[in-house]
């Protein structure tokens, strides 16, 4: 926790900030084990309310379900719009990512680059951006310009070892048997 905490990406806020804060949306594959499925379009509607309004956005962890799912594509291909909407976000710097103990992929720099930074556009046939250059860190400090006072956020596995540092069998186990079950 304390490396999160030395490790956390700052962001200065003031009285008018808004910030809207999700943490374990588990975006899946719009299969029956997608946890997020059967809520996505009353979140698709709240983060474009969010969006339209000036807030920033803040997912604190597991946003995607990497256990379950092998492949961010299908993922995507599943949410397509609720990325091209975070994307939105994205480009005026209004998101900010922090990972969880199911998307600890996200850890890889390389990982991300190669899954998160462009994405196959069916319609041009060619690599789109999507979240080019975007980085993920453990912990996200809101502090106050005038105050100092911080609000710290982070996903909170790092306190359990099987969801930090065994998260690799804990992605396995997910993936061989509890999808199935």
């Amino acid at each position: 926790m304390s490396r999160a905490y030395k490790t956390a990406r700052r962001i200065k806020f003031n009285d008018n900030s808004k910030f809207i804060i999700f943490s374990d949306c588990h975006r899946g594959d719009n299969s029956f084990a997608d946890d997020f499925a059967n809520n996505r379009n009353i979140y698709f509607h709240a983060l474009q309310n969010y969006y339209k309004n000036g807030f920033t956005y803040c997912e604190i962890g597991d946003g995607d379900e990497l256990w379950e799912n092998l492949f961010f594509k299908d993922i995507f291909e599943a949410h397509q719009n609720v990325y091209e909407l975070m994307k939105l976000f994205y480009a005026e710097n209004r998101l900010y990512r922090l990972v969880g103990n199911h998307d600890m992929a996200y850890m890889n720099h390389k990982f991300v680059e190669k899954t998160l930074f462009t994405y196959f556009d069916k319609i041009t046939g060619k690599d789109a951006p999507l979240f080019r250059g975007i980085q993920f860190t453990e912990g996200l400090i809101l502090e106050h310009e005038k105050t100092n006072q911080e609000i710290f956020m982070m996903h909170g596995h790092q306190a359990d070892w099987m969801n930090y540092v065994g998260w690799k069998f804990n992605r396995f186990m997910a993936r061989a048997l509890w999808r199935q079950l």
